[in-house]
């Protein structure tokens, strides 16, 4: 008889061991690196465990019969760095407590493992950790996407646009960079700037393309000439707000207008121009994007383009909390972009 092994996911050492030809007890020493077992069979058994996706894991056998009522939310690293996390620490927050309140556990881990970069979206699923993915990271890779796929599990991409390659039936909501671009740019424009500043981020993510995407659509649309010169891109943080603006600071006269790719940025930027004897925004109107709460504290307080993360949360828990519970039909997909808006404060 021949057995055919495609799509398991639930993959157990019996299974291993017929493939195998061994005993079940010689697959658990040799994922346990016993000494007791010839290298060359545990080559062969650890080559058709990384086949099937199979981690050795005690603790998963005890749950293989029920759900874990968990969901893994997969982030960037940025989310640990302080300058560049801020809005991601807020929206991370907001999913957590949408899931709390659906009665839904949470695990957040980074898309990679910190040590030995191997992926933790498929450790958590062989490890039976979570029944499904909240994925909030742009860059999650095209072998994760197959996994995902592969073996059905549920997911919803939120808050970026994905870049690698995901399958076309993904559930997805994210905000629109591009809209979001544009409208900051043509704030900047409707109110006298014609000479605009825009400092972008230095990512990998291709949000940040799209609102330098909707920068040049605005001044097109608006008969402006960008001057690439006036472009700046760097690394998300607020002291580099101030250096771009230090060492420009020789031709401040001639822009009117700046806008900043994120909010962390703007506020280092408008710092450095009150320190310089600019007033913003008489001498010189700032955008920023994200609308973090910070922004409210500072003098003036940051106008901004807010990411509706409340929307984008609930929605998502939402969908999610359907395809646990099985309530609809898994082949109907949430497929969202949601528009971002201004929010006009002082600068």
């Amino acid at each position: 008889m021949c057995i055919v092994w495609e799509n398991v996911i639930n993959i157990t050492i019996k299974d291993i061991a017929k493939m195998a030809g061994v005993s079940h007890s010689t697959v658990s020493r040799s994922l346990n690196d016993s000494p007791r077992v010839k290298l060359e069979t545990k080559d062969k058994i650890r080559a058709i465990a990384e086949k099937f996706d199979f981690e050795f894991n005690a603790g998963a056998r005890s749950l293989s019969t029920r759900r874990t009522g968990t969901v893994g939310i997969i982030h960037p690293e940025l989310y640990n760095v302080y300058s560049g996390s801020i809005f991601s620490n807020s929206l991370i927050s907001e999913i957590m407590k949408r899931l709390d309140l659906a009665g839904i556990d949470s695990i957040p881990v980074f898309s990679e493992n910190r040590e030995n970069s191997s992926s933790n979206i498929r450790r958590l699923t062989r490890q039976q950790k979570v029944d499904a993915f909240i994925i909030v990271d742009s860059l999650v890779s095209a072998e994760d996407w197959k996994f995902i796929s592969k073996f059905n599990i549920p997911s919803i991409q939120l808050h970026y646009k994905p870049k690698n390659n995901p399958p076309e039936e993904i559930n997805y909501i994210y905000s629109d960079n591009i809209v979001g671009g544009k409208l900051a740019t043509d704030y900047l424009i409707e109110h006298g700037c014609k000479t605009i500043m825009c400092i972008t981020i230095k990512s990998e993510h291709p949000e940040i393309l799209d609102r330098l995407q909707g920068f040049f659509l605005s001044m097109k649309q608006h008969n402006l000439d960008v001057d690439k010169n006036l472009i700046f891109e760097e690394e998300c943080t607020v002291f580099n707000g101030e250096k771009i603006i230090r060492d420009y600071s020789d031709k401040l006269d001639l822009i009117d207008g700046i806008f900043v790719h994120a909010d962390i940025m703007a506020l280092g930027v408008i710092n450095e121009l009150q320190r310089q004897s600019y007033r913003v925004p008489e001498d010189i109107r700032v955008i920023g994007y994200d609308d973090i709460e910070l922004g409210t504290y500072f003098t003036p307080k940051l106008t901004t383009i807010h990411q509706p993360k409340e929307i984008l949360a609930e929605k998502a828990c939402a969908k999610l909390k359907e395809i646990m519970s099985h309530s609809q039909d898994p082949k109907v997909v949430l497929q969202e972009i949601v528009a971002p808006y201004l929010v006009e404060r002082e600068s």
